[in-house]
Order: structure tokens, then sequence, then C-alpha cells
């Protein structure tokens, strides 16, 4: 005769047992992280008047290739990244038009990207993604002072793409091009999405 414990035990392992086999797996095997951990937005059109300089898509919201206890920082950093190629398109488009709408664009673009570069210093790196976060965050850092020679060039009468021209936007994109480098060696059995994804994020915040 079952003892009234052994039967409620197996009734709840039956019970859990449908639970999971109602419940599907998200595509790639790993669940979207907690709504409200996902700091990724539902639209990452481009701003208004902007366009980005290569084919960006949106992150898978399961990113799949990631393990479990490293989507949560991917998912942070990247979002970052988005934010401060957004602002960097928005002040990129003010030079571009010049006028006493620059300096408001420029103080937008130093408070976006210096929020998205604290957040990302802010966050803890998984073992091994260390190098990653830091290479993200000098290129950022790098890029706000390549754009702080563009404006000054910009207000002084000279023509709009000075940020090209300054070295600390060569350095930049020589710390996104080691980034790249990072994940792809991290992450070698990436998807095809996630991998096109990933390396777009970092060329759309890229100069060059």
């Amino acid at each position: 005769m079952r003892r009234p414990w052994l039967v409620g035990l197996l009734l709840l392992v039956s019970l859990a047992g449908l639970f999971f086999l109602a419940c599907p797996a998200s595509p790639g095997g790993s669940l979207p992280l907690p709504p409200d951990q996902d700091w990724y937005p539902a639209d990452v059109a481009p701003p208004p008047g902007t366009q980005y300089p290569c084919a960006l898509t949106a992150l898978p919201r399961d990113l799949p290739g990631i393990p479990a206890g490293e989507r949560l920082y991917i998912n942070h950093v990247y979002s970052m990244i988005l934010r401060a190629t957004r602002a960097k398109l928005v002040l990129q488009k003010a030079l571009a038009e010049g006028g006493p709408a620059l300096t408001a664009a420029h103080a937008e673009y130093r408070r976006s990207s210096g929020d998205a570069l604290a957040k990302i210093r802010s966050e803890r790196a998984p073992s091994g993604l260390q190098e990653f976060g830091e290479d993200v965050a000098t290129a950022i850092e790098l890029q706000r002072m390549a754009f702080n020679r563009a404006v000054r060039a910009r207000d002084g009468g000279e023509p709009a793409g000075q940020e090209y021209k300054a070295p600390e936007a060569r350095a930049a994109s020589q710390k996104l091009m080691a980034a790249w480098s990072e994940m792809t060696q991290r992450y070698p059995a990436l998807t095809p999405a996630m991998q096109d994804s990933t390396y777009h994020h970092l060329c759309a915040l890229d100069f060059f």
C-alpha cells in the first residue's frame, strides 16, 4: 500500500512534467530575460533623419549561443551600444547641418553617451568578458573626445566630418574591432542571426 506522502510526491512530479511539456523552449534552446532585466528596446529604428552606416538588425531576444549566466551582461552592454550609436547619429546630423542647434545636440550626446558609458562600466562582467566590456567602454570614451574636437572645429568654421580626422576616432575603431574579435573567440557557435546582429551593432557604433 502506498504511503500518502509518496502519492502526493508522485502527483507533483507528474504535474511538473506536464507543465514543462506545455511550455515550449524558445528558439535556440535558451529562455529570454525577465522583462524587468531586459534593457533592449523593442524598436531599433535609427533616430528620425538619420540612418545606420551598416545593416543593423535587432538583437535576438533569447540571445542564442550565449550561456545563461552571460545573457544579462550581453543584453545590457549591447543595449548601451545601441544607445551610444543613436546618440552618435543625432550629433553627426547636427554637425552636418551646423547652426545654433549644435550646442544643444552636443550636450544631449554627452548626456546620452555618458549614461551608456557609465552603465557599461558599472556592469559586473562575467569572467572572461572584462576585456570585451572595457574595449567597448573605451571606444565610446574615445568617440566622445573625437566629437569634442569636431564640435569645436565646426564652431570655428570648419566643415562637417572633423570627427573622422581626430586621432581618437581611429583609436576607438581599433577598440571596437578588438571587441568583435573577443566576441567571436568567446562565442564560436553563435547562430547566423546572432552573429550578424552583434557584429553590426559594433559596426554601426564605429566611425569607419
